[in-house]
């Protein structure tokens, strides 16, 4: 039995449903939802848990993608991998801002124990970006706080291919200098400043939006300040807090998966698709 799901003004959503058993007892979801692929719409049913979260299954609903190439995502081995892994998903070196972050957790630069800040904050995981892309980049600052204290934050830019600067500067696609710190090392110590200090105060800024403070760092810093004070100022309020275990783990950090080989278009297409479909269906099974 199943039970449709309303959802008019949603943006990229064909359809909803739950999913119930004989009793009526709501036993999981389906979501068709599509987003521009190569040659056209990409239009998929995923079908989640009781979770909203885990991914039970996807289905190709239509596509006018290329034989060979994108048309491959029919095949049932590409579409296995998506059967019991949690949503959001992306694609290799698009990892999001919580799995950044999670990653970042293991690196004591980057999240240390600190004692409370002077103007109480409000636990929980708060994320804000910028308002438009600056040379094609648009960043993110995701800052966690914890007993009142700040012990997380994570600094990316993404281009418009989803292609993050953290990931492209490590392996080198993305490089300021011959020998000088990466651009994720430098965002790495901006991060660790805030950290200790419990604030962008301190941090000069010249005439050319950049630093002497932090050592080490030749990027601009205008950016990450402006995002971080935003950061801090919803912290302070507890506007927007997202709670912080509930962004730990797998669950919030989302699941690497495979491409469609030689298909940009259509992967990009088909992770549109997932979270989109997951975004809806967690908003609303949260109701």
């Amino acid at each position: 039995m199943e039970g449709s799901i309303d959802v008019s003004g949603q943006e990229g959503i064909d359809a909803a449903r739950e999913l119930t058993d004989a009793s009526g007892a709501v036993t999981g979801y389906a979501v068709t939802a599509g987003a521009k692929g190569f040659a056209g719409k990409v239009t998929l049913e995923v079908t989640f848990g009781t979770d909203a979260q885990t991914i039970n299954g996807v289905k190709v609903v239509s596509h006018h993608e290329t034989e060979g190439f994108g048309a491959n995502m029919e095949n049932e081995d590409y579409l296995a991998q998506f059967n019991g892994i949690s949503a959001p998903v992306y694609l290799p070196g698009n990892a999001p801002a919580a799995a950044k972050k999670d990653e970042t957790a293991k690196e004591p630069a980057a999240e240390t124990a600190k004692e409370p800040a002077s103007t109480e904050l409000k636990d929980g995981v708060y994320t804000v970006k910028a308002d438009a892309a600056d040379q094609g980049y648009l960043s993110t600052l995701t800052l966690k706080v914890e007993n009142g204290a700040v012990t997380s934050v994570v600094w990316d830019a993404a281009n418009e291919l989803g292609e993050y600067k953290s990931y492209l500067s490590t392996v080198g696609e993305y490089k300021m200098t011959d020998n000088g710190p990466t651009w994720k090392e430098q965002a790495d110590a901006l991060a660790a400043y805030v950290i200790e200090n419990q604030s962008t105060e301190g941090i000069a800024v010249d005439e050319n939006g950049k630093t002497d403070t932090v050592a080490g760092v030749s990027i601009s810093v205008e950016g990450f300040i402006d995002l971080a004070e935003k950061a801090l100022k919803l912290a302070a309020s507890g506007e927007g807090a997202e709670a912080a275990e509930e962004t730990a783990g797998t669950s919030s950090a989302g699941t690497e998966i495979d491409a469609v080989s030689g298909a940009t278009f259509t992967s990009n297409a088909i992770v549109e698709t997932i979270n989109k479909a997951y975004e809806f269906i967690h908003a609303y099974a949260a109701k």
